[in-house]
C-alpha cells in the first residue's frame, strides 16, 4: 500500500509528543517553575542608621611655633647670644634638657681684658625663663662675635605653643576668632573624617587636639594667596617647635544628625535619592532627603528612619523597590 505524505507527516508528529513527554518527565520538578526575578536573593553589606555630630570646616596646614609676646605676658621662647667678644669656658646645658629660669647655661671668658678683674656675672649666660632648651649651638674653646648676633642657645617654654597656619584667602570670611580647631599632626595623619558620632559610626574621629583660634591677621600674601591665621595649643599636647600639622578650622557644627554612611544613599529610577531599610531578609526602599555632608557620613532626613536601623551599603545600587537580601557583614 503506497503512503500518502500525509500519514506520513501524522506519525512525524506523534513519535515528537512521544519524545516530548518522555523528556518532561525527567525534568526536576524545581526546574519546572522558575523563582520569579522578585525573589532572586542579593548579597549585600549593611550599616547602621545612628545619631551623629557632623561639622564643616577649613583645612589648613601650619608649623609649631613659641607664642609670640604680647603686651601683658612675654614670648614663651628666647634666643641666647654672646654678649661680648670672648672664649666659651663651658656649657652647661643640652638640647632636651629642663632648665629653670636664671640657671647658667654656658660660661664665657672675656677676650678683651684676659688679667683683670671683670663682672663674673655678665660672662655666666643664665636662661631668662623657664622652659626647654630646644637648640644649642656652641662648645667649648669656640670664639663668639657679638655683633653677627648668632644664637648659641634657644629656651621655649612648650606649654605654651601655637600653630601658624596658612590659610587660602578665598575661605578667610568663615574664618573666625574663638573657633574650634582640630589638630592633627603629619605623620599620625590617617583619617580626613572628623565626625564624632553619639553611637557606633564607620567614621570615628581621630584621637587629636583642640585648639583655638586667636588670631587673624589683616594680610594676604600675594605669593601664596593664604592669609596668616593662629591657633592656640592645648597645655602638654606633645607638640614641638618646628613641628609640621594640618588643621581643621570648624567653621559649622550640627548635633544630633541622622546619619547614614555615604554609599547607603543611591538614586532610584524616579532620580529620588533612597536607602534600602533592613527588614528581616528584605530590603525595602525607603525616600530620603539629604543634608550635611561630612567626609563618608551623610546626614539624612525621614519620617520612618530611626537611629539603630540597619541599612544596605554595598550592593544597594540597582535594586528594585523590594527585594530578599542575604547579609554578607554588618
Amino acid at each position: 500500500m503506497k503512503i500518502t505524505p500525509l500519514v506520513k507527516l501524522a506519525v512525524l508528529a506523534a513519535v515528537g509528543c512521544g519524545l516530548y513527554a518522555l523528556w518532561q518527565k525527567g525534568v526536576p520538578r524545581h526546574q519546572e517553575q522558575p523563582k520569579a526575578l522578585g525573589e532572586t536573593e542579593v548579597a549585600v553589606h549593611v550599616g547602621k542608621i545612628s545619631l551623629a555630630t557632623l561639622r564643616h570646616g577649613v583645612t589648613a596646614y601650619g608649623t609649631v611655633e613659641p607664642e609670640p609676646g604680647t603686651a601683658d605676658k612675654a614670648p614663651a621662647s628666647a634666643r641666647i647670644a654672646s654678649p661680648v667678644a670672648a672664649i666659651v669656658s663651658d656649657v652647661n646645658c643640652f638640647e632636651g634638657q629642663q632648665v629653670e629660669k636664671g640657671q647658667t647655661l654656658f660660661t664665657l671668658k672675656d677676650i678683651r681684658k684676659p688679667d683683670s678683674s671683670i663682672d663674673q656675672a655678665l660672662l655666666k649666660i643664665a636662661a631668662p625663663l623657664s622652659g626647654t632648651v630646644i637648640y644649642v649651638n656652641v662648645r667649648p674653646g669656640e670664639a663668639t662675635d657679638p655683633e653677627t648676633l648668632t644664637p648659641l642657645v634657644e629656651v621655649a617654654d612648650l606649654n605654651r605653643l601655637i600653630i601658624a597656619a596658612n590659610v587660602p584667602s578665598s575661605q578667610m570670611p568663615s574664618v573666625k576668632l574663638g573657633q574650634k580647631v582640630e589638630i592633627v599632626p603629619e605623620q599620625n595623619d590617617v583619617h580626613d573624617t572628623f565626625a564624632i558620632t553619639e553611637t557606633a559610626t564607620p567614621n570615628p574621629a581621630p584621637a587629636g587636639l583642640i585648639g583655638t583660634v586667636t588670631l587673624i591677621e589683616d594680610r594676604v600674601d600675594p605669593k601664596t594667596d593664604m592669609g596668616p591665621v593662629d591657633i592656640s595649643v592645648p597645655s602638654k599636647a606633645g607638640l614641638r617647635p618646628g613641628q609640621f600639622v594640618r588643621v581643621r578650622i570648624i567653621t559649622e557644627e550640627r548635633r544630633d544628625c541622622l546619619t547614614v554612611p555615604s554609599r547607603s544613599i543611591v538614586k532610584n529610577q524616579s532620580g529620588e535619592w533612597v536607602v534600602y531599610l533592613v527588614s528581616g531578609k528584605q530590603a525595602i526602599q525607603q525616600p530620603v532627603k539629604v543634608g550635611f555632608r561630612e567626609g563618608d557620613t551623610v546626614q539624612i532626613q525621614s519620617l520612618i528612619l530611626q537611629p539603630g536601623d540597619k541599612v544596605v551599603t554595598t550592593g544597594a545600587y540597582g535594586l528594585p523597590g523590594k527585594t530578599k537580601i542575604r547579609i554578607l557583614s554588618e
